[in-house]
């Protein structure tokens, strides 16, 4: 978990403002610190230069946005996250270690298997408006497969302030399957009323979701995720939109059962 409340609102930040050019200097500005300060605590925390850091956020969304949008070219994803045509192939290739093009190629194609996926997904996905959520968050950097233990962690510490109308959400801000497994980036939230007690509060944006029920086990994500993302939704023909995707969640086991609905944003 991200214990630096700096830490952690310079990721807000930089996570709210991916699409425009981000400098160390305007974040640090942002926290309030120095530039040289700033640098050693938040590299202290993620592992990161805070400009490695952007560029790990841009390339691991961009190559999101390359398997959820087929409709779209290459050249226009990377202008999403101000690269020029030229700067977003070199530094993608760099990154990922293939080109882009090499990279949106090994999607699955049209083939019976994924038409199959796509008409079982279609039974259970529906399209959904969401209103806002204010939340409270604790931010995680680690791998995906430790969330139930987070999860649990997460609930006995806040046990005294849950209502019955609480609700709790895992916000997510990159694919797994693109990721390196122990730096994926996620918040545990749960819903709230008076922000004033909490140092880490966000609003979950509402509007039009995708939203997929999903009763399992954490090992079974990872397919689903690619099933969700590489094939159904190039299929949909919809967009991905600038809000992050969550899930809104029923029930977390200790044994790693979990249930939630998958909210993927959507226009």
């Amino acid at each position: 978990m991200i214990d630096n409340e700096t830490v952690t609102e310079a990721i807000e930040y930089i996570l709210l403002h991916i699409w425009e050019n981000i400098t160390l200097e305007e974040v640090a500005a942002h926290c309030h610190m120095s530039v040289s300060y700033f640098s050693k605590i938040f590299k202290g925390q993620t592992g990161l230069s805070v400009y490695a850091f952007i560029k790990k956020v841009k390339m691991e969304q961009s190559a999101m946005k390359l398997k959820m949008e087929a409709d779209r070219s290459i050249t226009e994803i990377g202008e999403d996250y101000g690269y020029s045509a030229s700067n977003y192939s070199s530094a993608f290739s760099q990154y990922h270690k293939k080109a882009p093009s090499a990279f949106r190629n090994e999607l699955p194609g049209e083939s019976e298997e994924t038409q199959k996926i796509i008409a079982a997904i279609n039974t259970k996905i529906r399209i959904v408006t969401k209103p806002d959520y204010l939340v409270m968050y604790e931010r995680t950097i680690g791998n995906y497969s430790d969330l139930p233990e987070v999860w649990c962690n997460f609930m006995e510490k806040h046990k005294n302030e849950i209502r019955k109308d609480t609700i709790f959400f895992e916000r997510t801000f990159d694919d797994p399957t693109i990721v390196q497994k122990d730096k994926c980036i996620y918040d545990i939230c749960m819903s709230i009323h008076t922000p004033e007690k909490y140092k880490n509060t966000s609003v979950l944006k509402g509007g039009k979701f995708a939203v997929y029920p999903y009763k399992g086990y954490i090992n079974a994500i990872y397919t689903l995720n690619q099933e969700l993302v590489g094939i159904w939704f190039p299929a949909s023909h919809y967009e991905i939109d600038e809000r992050y995707s969550y899930d809104q969640y029923h029930k977390v086991g200790e044994d790693g059962y979990m249930e939630f609905d998958i909210c993927i944003p959507v226009r």
